[in-house]
């Protein structure tokens, strides 16, 4: 999974060869077709690789709901990018588009995007119920963060550059968690 990652950060996605990946393991080509049919399914299972990473990355509860869920955003979508995470980032991006015809693709997106809302429900319905957010539906709430998370991501994908900043997107997420967020009498 190492010399996948090494192997799309050198030569992106759509360029990407079994030889690619070969070039960058210590080991031959023969043992990775040993493993894999070809390359999509051995992206399948580096997309689990991925999202294995990025779950260690996740906030914990230790952390107030609001604080927790302005860390997720953070991480999700950071303000800008270096080369080498964005050509990852725009490979999952590719391979999410795959989704569609490849159904174990699909299944691995459609079980991120699953832990992904059950994250956000349980940071909003904490937020509800320790006052800090107002009396929202947790799980509507919670679909609406993954569409916007999955959104910017895509629109940082494909018309940003990567150190160029998506603070006015991200603005635009923290305005709505001002606005679901619990005022107290002497904040408003």
């Amino acid at each position: 999974m190492e010399a996948t990652y090494d192997a799309i950060t050198n030569t992106g996605y759509s360029d990407l060869t079994i030889q690619d990946i070969a070039d960058e393991f210590d080991r031959s080509k023969t043992l990775i077709y040993y493993h894999y049919d070809g390359r999509e399914e051995l992206l399948v299972d580096f997309l689990d690789y991925v999202m294995k990473q990025f779950r260690t990355m996740l906030p914990d509860s230790a952390e107030s709901p609001q604080e927790e869920l302005e860390t997720l955003i953070d991480t999700l979508l950071p303000t800008t990018v270096e080369e080498e995470p964005f050509q990852v980032m725009l490979a999952m991006f590719e391979l999410r588009v795959n989704a569609p015809y490849d159904t174990n693709c699909r299944d691995q997106y459609l079980a991120v995007e699953d832990e992904l809302n059950t994250l956000l429900v349980d940071i909003l319905s904490r937020g509800v119920e320790n006052g800090e957010f107002e009396n929202i539906d947790p799980e509507t709430e919670a679909e609406l963060f993954v569409s916007l998370l999955i959104g910017t991501r895509a629109r940082r994908l494909t018309v940003y550059d990567p150190e160029e900043s998506i603070a006015s997107l991200k603005e635009a997420i923290q305005y709505h968690i001002e606005r679901i967020t619990a005022t107290s009498e002497g904040n408003a």
